[in-house]
């Protein structure tokens, strides 16, 4: 059963999947827009524009959809950040209720400022509580070890990138294979802090 981090990440995962439908419907509006443009009075053309808005609208135009594409993938680096800090605090809550003053306290300790969450400092947050090496394991089909942690550093980098203000080239298909990652790194960073939590449990 996913931790009630992984279910909030879930939710909010929606946002990031109405910024791809407002992409979808800006991209069909424009191809309308345009079909209406040339319309010459025949019925032929007013069909062009009702298949435009009722079609799949294939790639749309960079300057039309760009800022869209670059919001959801900030906005993916951030709920990514937000799972591994909701995690990172259940955690503790586990772990240390009633046995510290203040888990909160310690959650901070453990917690590097301001960073993005980049595997190295994810494994000493998690590392901090006593539960290691929890980003060491994970793979999946497809993605060894390595490959997950350097994508992940990689969409990381292009995340600060545009929140920087580069004009980073993202596209809707990256925006949807950085979803799917953080979708399948959340679950398996999920079930890697759960057997490594039982470890120090027992």
């Amino acid at each position: 059963m996913p931790s009630k981090s992984q279910s909030a990440l879930n939710d909010r995962l929606k946002d990031v999947d109405q910024l791809l439908a407002a992409h979808t419907a800006l991209t069909k509006f424009k191809k309308a827009e345009s079909a209406a443009k040339n319309l010459g009075g025949g019925l032929n053309q007013v069909a062009a524009v009702v298949n435009a808005l009722v079609q799949a609208p294939g790639k749309g135009k960079p300057a039309e959809v760009d800022a869209i594409n670059r919001a959801a993938f900030v906005l993916l680096c951030a709920h990514f950040q937000g799972f591994v800090d909701d995690l990172h605090k259940e955690l503790a809550d586990k772990l240390l209720t009633g046995k510290v003053a203040s888990v909160d306290e310690i959650v901070k300790l453990a917690k590097q400022r301001n960073a993005n969450p980049h595997p190295d400092v994810i494994a000493k947050m998690f590392g901090g509580l006593g539960v290691f090496e929890v980003m060491d394991g994970i793979k999946w089909q497809k993605c060894a070890n390595k490959s997950v942690k350097s994508r992940l550093t990689g969409y990381i980098e292009a995340r600060n990138k545009i929140a920087h203000g580069s004009k980073e080239k993202i596209t809707k298909q990256r925006v949807q294979q950085f979803k799917g990652f953080v979708e399948k790194l959340a679950a398996e960073l999920d079930e890697s802090v759960r057997a490594a939590a039982l470890k120090v449990i027992d």
